[in-house]
């Protein structure tokens, strides 16, 4: 007699924040417990080993969200200036590190507190599935988590050329919602789609900022597409200035170890998608893009693509023009000048000139905000507004006599401190305040209040240019939405996750 397993985690991932199910059935009568063991994939030892007696159905359901809890993780402290941070490296992409672990599962029967040899008795018998989970979270009620939102799937080949044809497209690891249809002429005028929307941010020439997708494609089984398509190819940028109605730079950053990313090691390697590839992080800020930004760009495109067809007829590199995961749009603030069209008096004004903006001229410096999102990944806000910093400090006091009684006499000098200072504790309060926004922005912001890892990067004094961790001290989130507010700001206060040193008195 074999176990059963009824109920497992969702493949081809599952999020450790939330519940993560395993039930087994087919325990024999004679057996006193169903026990279950969880081993990371590549290590000899179980990292747990938990047994259950049969419910009242005769099964056992375990949760293993706890184990797998605490072994998952967020991304690097670095991750947040990607492409854009000295001493730590050269590489544009970013692969999974610790927010994917990899783990398979073993079940036995339990005689007495025994376990026997032999699985044929009841002893330990691996199951070969290969779970993955992720550094996320899903509600009470995402079991098994839906993953198809977030995994592409691929069919449809062509063999010379190879055509690959995307049967579902996908959506980055991101909180944010704001989404605009592709019906653009700026994409599909020029053999760019995608089909699933395009993501809109609004960032200054400063910002820094990161978006992850999942790499693996679902290949569909009965029209498989061409051996090559197994995860993001390659990215394309796209740059625009404001009168252009076509890219005026087009960059291709593909998705190969030698960029950071992979598991290629080409465009067109085919090689399996798994283990810590599973992820792919690319930085999209004006600061920190991957590629260089031209000076003419006020707005770009960040296109996650698969292997196939292109739909530029002049494309030499075998790679889709159709995004396979939906377009990232990054808008930057620009001042622009209007005028009359000195080739039509008459008809509506034009663009005569524009000018990118590092903050406006009545704004106060920048604070940006990133944050781990609700899928353990990172999403990006710049706030534009107030900014007010307030030190609190505390003190550890002590009350000195006045007299040095190991002194040849009594004497009392005017200056010498009664009480003293032994130490103290310096806490550094900010509050900022953002420009108005959208409803997409705000429920964006949403996560940041909700967020454990925050990290804030301010635009000028001692921390500029760095990100620096933080911890968010307002902790209620109050609804906001064009319709019921009409413009409305957000104000957010925070505190650094490191107290200031100070000597003693």
């Amino acid at each position: 007699m074999a176990i059963q397993i009824l109920q497992t985690p969702a493949t081809p991932f599952d999020m450790a924040y939330g519940a993560n199910p395993i039930t087994l059935a087919n325990l024999d009568p004679a057996a006193s417990k169903y026990a279950l063991r969880v081993y990371i994939v590549g290590q000899a030892d179980p990292i747990a080993d938990i047994r259950q007696t049969p419910n009242r159905q005769g099964r056992a359901i375990f949760d293993i969200q706890n184990i797998l809890q605490t072994i998952v993780g967020p991304m690097p402290n670095t991750i947040d200036g990607l492409n854009n941070t000295p001493g730590f490296g050269t590489d544009v992409l970013a692969i999974a590190g610790q927010t994917i672990i990899q783990y398979q599962i073993a079940t036995a029967m339990e005689f007495g507190g025994v376990i026997p040899d032999l699985p044929a008795d009841g002893g330990w018998s691996t199951d070969p599935q290969v779970f993955s989970v992720l550094q996320g979270s899903k509600q009470y009620f995402q079991v098994p988590f839906d993953t198809q939102p977030y995994q592409v799937k691929a069919s449809g080949d062509d063999s010379n050329p190879p055509c690959t044809v995307i049967d579902r497209t996908a959506k980055p690891f991101s909180d944010n919602n704001w989404v605009i249809p592709d019906e653009l002429p700026g994409l599909t005028n020029n053999y760019y789609s995608s089909p699933a929307g395009i993501n809109v941010h609004r960032v200054y020439m400063d910002d820094e900022c990161t978006k992850t997708f999942y790499s693996p494609v679902e290949r569909d089984t009965s029209n498989a597409p061409n051996v090559v398509v197994q995860g993001i190819e390659a990215f394309y940028i796209l740059q625009f200035s404001p009168t252009s109605t076509s890219p005026i730079v087009t960059n291709i950053v593909p998705n190969t170890q030698s960029y950071g990313g992979g598991p290629n090691l080409n465009i067109g390697s085919g090689t399996l998608v798994g283990g810590q590839y599973q992820t792919i992080t690319i930085p999209v800020g004006p600061q920190n893009l991957a590629v260089g930004l031209n000076g003419l760009t006020t707005y770009y495109y960040v296109i996650p693509v698969l292997y196939g067809c292109s739909g530029d007829p002049q494309s030499q590199t075998p790679i889709m023009t159709e995004s396979a995961w939906r377009a990232q749009k990054y808008e930057i603030a620009t001042k622009y000048t209007w005028g009359t069209n000195p080739q039509d008096p008459t008809g509506p004004d034009i663009i005569v000139d524009w000018e990118r903006l590092d903050s406006e001229c009545n704004d106060y410096t920048h604070v940006q905000f990133a944050w781990q999102n609700s899928y353990g990944y990172r999403d990006q806000f710049t706030f534009t507004k107030r900014l007010n910093h307030n030190t609190m400090t505390k003190n550890n006091n002590f009350l000195k006599g006045a007299a040095d009684y190991n002194s040849t006499s009594y004497s009392v000098d005017l200056q010498d401190r009664g009480y003293t200072t032994y130490s103290q504790k310096i806490q550094n309060d900010f509050e900022v305040t953002s420009d108005y926004m959208n409803d997409e922005e705000a429920e964006l912001l949403k996560h940041l209040y909700q967020s454990a890892e925050v990290k804030v990067r301010f635009a000028s004094g001692p921390y500029a240019n760095q990100w620096v961790p933080v911890t968010i001290q307002s902790l209620r989130y109050n609804q906001k939405t064009v319709r019921k507010d009409r413009l409305f700001q957000y104000t957010v206060k925070f505190r650094l996750a490191t107290n200031s040193k100070s000597m003693r008195g």
